[in-house]
């Protein structure tokens, strides 16, 4: 009985491991932009915490968006997510990047 249970809890461990590799709510969701930029972003009911190129972190408030879903926060930072892409700005920036979500940071 206990290798059955031990094989099936290993499963389930790798079943959740892949779900948290692509992001969604709870869990962090990982994005490459044009540039250059990675973020990592973890949605809460909120808003979004953002992390940028592993340094720089911000909490995001959700504001209302015509489509997809946009936050902003403090000195300009602002993500708009439709789907898997994004669009990413800071204040320091003159023009938004685009992002692509991905499965794992490279």
């Amino acid at each position: 009985m206990m290798k059955a249970e031990g094989v099936a809890a290993g499963g389930l461990a790798l079943a959740l491991s892949a779900c948290a590799s692509v992001g969604g709510p709870g869990v962090s969701t990982y994005y490459e932009c044009e540039r250059g930029t990675r973020l990592k972003v973890d949605f809460n009911r909120n808003g979004a915490l953002v992390r940028v190129d592993n340094g720089n972190t911000q909490m995001l408030r959700q504001v209302p968006a015509a489509s997809g879903a946009a936050y902003e926060g403090k000195g300009g930072w602002r993500l708009h997510t439709k789907g898997d892409e994004a669009v990413w700005n800071t204040a320091a920036r003159t023009a938004p990047e685009t992002c692509r979500r991905v499965a794992v940071p490279r």
